[in-house]
């Protein structure tokens, strides 16, 4: 396993992904939108310090674990946000986390001594 600790500025999310593609030695596209809205909500929402990622690839599948600090938070409570009547009413926004949810193959969140840690699995 492999960890990586950013600031919370969307700038940084080149470093992240640029990272997680060295250890999985190839680029994958499900992968970087999970690593991409991951990211982006926290640094968007969280009000954290730092962002830390820890990253394993083995056995053909990519673990992610992203730990901050800020409001505790768990996205797999989150529901789906209703079907917008026509394009019209669509709103931007809201559906990172339901991507990631129907993207992952494996899904764990847990708020430990003042620290979100979201756990994704994906097969690659």
């Amino acid at each position: 396993m492999n960890t990586i600790t950013l600031k919370p500025e969307i700038s940084e999310l080149y470093t992240l992904t640029e990272f997680i593609t060295k250890e999985m030695g190839e680029e994958n596209f499900q992968v970087n939108l999970i690593v991409e809205e991951t990211f982006v909500n926290i640094v968007n929402y969280s009000k954290t310090e730092s962002v830390t990622v820890n990253v394993e690839f083995e056995n053909n599948s990519v673990t992610l674990e992203f730990i901050d600090n800020g409001i505790e938070f768990n996205p797999l409570l989150k529901e789906k946000p209703p079907a917008p009547n026509n394009i019209d009413e669509a709103e931007v926004g809201g559906l990172g986390i339901l991507l990631t949810k129907e993207m992952a193959d494996k899904l764990d969140y847990h708020y430990e001594n003042g620290e979100n840690h979201l756990k994704i699995t994906k097969n690659v």
